[in-house]
C-alpha cells in the first residue's frame, strides 16, 4: 500500500508538470493509456494520480467527455498574524466552506495544556472542541481548542460550534463579555491523520502546525488551540511591520 501511494504521488507530480508545461484551461488530457506511456508508469497509477488531481479541483473527469484541464482557483490565505475567522477567510476567497468532522466533550487536558491556560488541578476540566474545515469540500484546517468552561465568572456553551457559520471568537465574546486581544504561540511542521484522509489520498501529508493560546484583555488565558493547515489547499501568510527604527 506504501508503494502505490508513493508511486501514485509520483505520477500526480509528473503529471501536474505535464499540465502546467504542455496544456492550459479547457483543454482535453490524452487517454490514461497514452498518459501513462509518456511518464513510465501503469495505467492503473495513472488512474489513482487522475482522481487526485481531480480532488485537488486541477482537472475533471466527465463520462464520454474525457479528462479536462481546469482554471486555476487562487487557494484560500490565511494569515498566521491576524485573528479572521475560518469561514470568512474560506469565502473571502471565493470558495465554499464546510465542516466535516465536528466533536464537543469535556475533558481533563493534559497536564502541559492545563498549564498554558493557569488551570489550577481542583478546575482541571475544559471544553474540548474538535473540527475540521473544509474547502470545497476538500479537508484543509484541523482545529482543536480546549477552552475554559466559566470566562469573565460566566459560563460558556461551545455546543453552537457545529454549524460552520458561528464564530469561535465571537461566540466567546457574546457569552462572556470579555474581548479576545491576543494570541501566542508557534509554528512547527506536522504529518497529517485521519482528519485530512480522502478516498484519493489516504495517506498522511505534510502539515504545518500553530500551537496557540488566547488571551482576554486582562492578560488571562482562555483557550489552548492547536491548529493545523494543508498547504496544498490553502495558503499561510506572515504580515510584519518595521517600527520606526533608525540605523
Amino acid at each position: 500500500m506504501t508503494r502505490l501511494r508513493t508511486l501514485r504521488a509520483q505520477a500526480a507530480e509528473e503529471l501536474r508538470a505535464l499540465i502546467a508545461s504542455d496544456y492550459s484551461p479547457g483543454d482535453r488530457l490524452p487517454p490514461e493509456a497514452e498518459l501513462a506511456k509518456r511518464i513510465g508508469l501503469s495505467r492503473n497509477t495513472v488512474r489513482e494520480a487522475v482522481a487526485l488531481l481531480v480532488s485537488e479541483g486541477l482537472v475533471q473527469r466527465r463520462w464520454g467527455v474525457g479528462t479536462t484541464v481546469l482554471a486555476p482557483v487562487p487557494p484560500a490565505s490565511f494569515s498566521v498574524t491576524d485573528i479572521i475567522p475560518v469561514k470568512e477567510i474560506i469565502q473571502g476567497a471565493g470558495r465554499e466552506p464546510g465542516l466535516s468532522h465536528w466533536h464537543h466533550a469535556s475533558v481533563r487536558p493534559d497536564p502541559e495544556i492545563a498549564a498554558h491556560l493557569d488551570l489550577p488541578e481542583e478546575e482541571a476540566e475544559t471544553w474540548y472542541v474538535e473540527r475540521v474545515f473544509t474547502v470545497d469540500g476538500r479537508p484543509a484546517v484541523h482545529l482543536r481548542d480546549w477552552c475554559l468552561k466559566t470566562i469573565g465568572g460566566r459560563p460558556v456553551d461551545l455546543t453552537h460550534l457545529h454549524d460552520v457559520e458561528v464564530d469561535f471568537i465571537g461566540l466567546l465574546r457574546e457569552q462572556s463579555g470579555e474581548i479576545l486581544h491576543r494570541m501566542e504561540g508557534k509554528l512547527q511542521g506536522a504529518l497529517s491523520g485521519e482528519a485530512f484522509a480522502t478516498p484519493a489520498n489516504p495517506g498522511p501529508v505534510p502539515l504545518v502546525q500553530i500551537t496557540q493560546t488566547c488571551y482576554t484583555t486582562g492578560g488571562s488565558a482562555v483557550v489552548y488551540s492547536i491548529v493545523q493547515f494543508d498547504t496544498s489547499v490553502v495558503d499561510l501568510t506572515i504580515r510584519r511591520a518595521f517600527t520606526g527604527t533608525e540605523g
